[in-house]
């Protein structure tokens, strides 16, 4: 591998995991208003939680577990990749 196109290489997986941490950031950034709005809720008016919010909490954890098992299972656990996911030997 020439020294340009591992440049290269490296750049675009600088990229995706910015996408990624990026992405995360938001997921938990969500998930964390969620929890926030009915700890409120309990705390001021006694109010338990309403199916929607708990829905709304699933889906949310459900879909940033899902995003960052895609991502970093190859590194943590390399034989239960996909033969394109595997990490490019150095």
């Amino acid at each position: 591998m020439t020294t340009e196109l591992r440049d290269e290489r490296l750049q675009e997986l600088g990229e995706s995991n910015y996408q990624m941490l990026r992405d995360t950031y938001c997921s938990i950034q969500q998930l964390k208003g969620l929890v926030d709005r009915m700890h409120a809720g309990f705390m001021q008016h006694g109010i338990t939680f309403e199916l929607d919010t708990l829905m709304a909490v699933k889906l949310t954890t459900d879909r940033l577990f899902d995003e960052l098992e895609c991502y970093l299972r190859p590194e943590f656990d390399p034989d239960s990749a996909y033969d394109d996911a595997l990490a490019e030997e150095p």
